[in-house]
């Protein structure tokens, strides 16, 4: 389980990402985590390490995992998609 992550719905993250990128697509980010997030529900794994994929990462990244695309050990105030927390 994500403990460390701040769970958020696919929806508000598209929000969210959208008031910080207003140029950006609502349909393309839409998809590419409707995509991870299909692709972490089927178990894929870090390209990487092995790990469990982060969705919100891999929807802008190739699947991988925290670590892996943020160099950092730990998430703090980052978010996922609600659904790959529980």
């Amino acid at each position: 389980m994500k403990t460390s992550f701040i769970p958020i719905s696919l929806k508000e993250y598209v929000e969210l990402h959208l008031k910080s990128n207003p140029s950006a697509s609502r349909v393309e980010i839409t998809t590419a985590l409707k995509e991870a997030l299909e692709d972490y529900k089927k178990g894929e794994k870090c390209l990487n390490c092995g790990n469990p994929i982060w969705v919100i990462g891999s929807a802008f990244a190739e699947n991988m995992c925290f670590t892996c695309i943020t160099g950092e050990a730990i998430p703090e105030d980052d978010f996922e998609i609600d659904e790959a927390c529980y």
